[in-house]
C-alpha cells in the first residue's frame, strides 16, 4: 500500500503508476464481460437536493473516484417469440441484471482493495442508499437521459445495464458529456400502454413494470401489450436509438446461449405457463426474476391478463 499511495501522488512516475493501473482495470473489465468502464472524481452528482444521502460520500467519506460500468444487453432476447403462442420479459431480466451489474464488478473491487485501497460496489439492492447510477453515468460520457428516463447512447441505445465501484483510489478523468439527441420525437411515450411516460418524466406508480409487481392494478391494465408478465420493453422497443439492436443486436459476447434461448422459448409458451404448478414456478420462473421475489398468484395474474388481451376478441 504504501508503495502504491507513493508512486499515485506527484511527478512522472506516478502518472504512469496510474495509466497501469486504469489499464489493468480495464483489462479486468473486459475479461468479464463488461462493455464500458470509466472513471469520474467523487463529487456530488447533480442535481445535489435529488440525491441527498445517496451521493459518493455519504457511502465513502474518503471516496476519490466512481469507476461506472455498462454492460449491453440488446442480445438478451428471445427473436423466436410468437406473440400469439407466448409470454413475455423484459432483456434486463434476461440478462440478469434486473439490480444493475454486480458480479463482473467483483475483481475490480478486489483488484483495488489487493493493492491497499477502499473499494464498494454500489449497486440497486441498496436502493435508496445507492450511488444514483444514470447521472453517474452521463458525467462518464456514457449517454443521455432519454424522455423515458432511461440512460441512451448512439452505440448501445438504451440496452445497457450500469454499475460501479466507489473507492479512495484517485483515478479520475474528465469526459465530454454527450448532448440530449432526444429532440422531439415521442415514440416512448407514445408507445406506453400505461401513459406511464410524459414530458421526460416517468411516473412509476403507472409504469407497466411496477405494475406487473403489485396486487391492485388499474382499469388502464388492459391495455397491456407484448404479453409482459415481468417487466417492461416496450418504450424501448419503440425508440428511435434501438432500432439497430433490435434489426441485429451488437456481438459484444453478452447474449443468450442458443440452447438456453431455445429453453426459455419453450418455458414462455402460454400453455405452458398458464398450467404451470407453484412449485415449478418456483424452479424454472423465479430464478430468473434475480431477487424478486413475485408471488405466485402474481405471476399467475400476469400471464392470463397478458393471455386475454391477445387473444380478447
Amino acid at each position: 500500500m504504501g508503495e502504491n499511495r507513493k508512486n499515485l501522488n506527484g511527478s512522472k512516475g506516478s502518472i504512469e503508476t496510474l495509466t497501469q493501473m486504469k489499464e489493468n482495470l480495464e483489462e479486468i473489465a473486459r475479461n468479464n464481460g463488461v462493455n464500458e468502464i470509466r472513471f469520474v472524481d467523487a463529487e456530488p452528482l447533480q442535481p445535489v437536493e435529488i440525491y441527498e444521502g445517496r451521493q459518493p460520500k455519504d457511502l465513502m467519506p474518503g471516496a476519490k473516484c466512481l469507476i461506472v460500468t455498462s454492460v449491453y444487453i440488446g442480445g438478451f432476447r428471445l427473436p423466436n417469440l410468437d406473440l400469439e403462442l407466448h409470454g413475455n420479459m423484459s432483456r434486463l431480466t434476461l440478462s440478469g441484471f434486473y439490480f444493475n451489474v454486480v458480479e463482473p464488478l467483483k475483481p475490480l473491487r478486489d483488484d483495488l482493495i489487493s493493492k491497499g485501497f477502499e473499494a464498494t460496489i454500489y449497486d440497486g439492492l441498496l436502493e435508496n442508499h445507492c450511488i444514483p447510477l444514470k447521472p453517474a453515468a452521463v458525467k462518464a460520457g456514457l449517454g443521455w437521459i432519454g424522455k423515458n428516463t432511461l440512460l441512451i447512447s448512439k452505440e448501445y441505445g438504451s440496452f445497457q445495464a450500469l454499475g460501479g465501484v466507489i473507492t479512495n483510489a484517485d483515478l479520475s478523468e474528465i469526459y465530454p458529456v454527450q448532448k440530449d439527441r432526444c429532440g422531439s420525437c415521442n415514440f416512448c411515450a407514445d408507445s406506453c400502454p400505461a401513459h406511464a411516460v410524459s414530458r421526460g418524466r416517468l411516473d412509476r406508480s403507472r409504469c407497466l413494470s411496477n405494475l406487473l409487481e403489485e396486487e391492485d392494478l388499474p382499469e388502464t391494465i388492459d391495455e397491456m401489450k407484448d404479453n409482459y408478465f415481468f417487466e417492461c420493453d416496450i418504450c424501448q422497443d419503440a425508440c428511435p436509438w434501438n432500432r439497430k439492436h433490435l434489426a441485429a443486436p451488437l456481438k459484444t459476447g453478452n447474449i443468450l446461449p442458443k440452447d438456453r434461448e431455445n429453453e426459455l422459448t419453450e418455458l414462455f409458451r402460454f400453455d405452458t405457463l398458464l398450467g404451470m404448478r407453484e412449485d415449478e414456478y418456483r424452479k424454472k420462473i423465479l430464478p430468473l426474476l434475480t431477487g424478486v421475489d413475485l408471488p405466485y398468484k402474481l405471476f399467475q395474474r400476469n400471464v392470463q391478463l397478458a393471455y386475454h388481451y391477445k387473444h380478447k376478441t
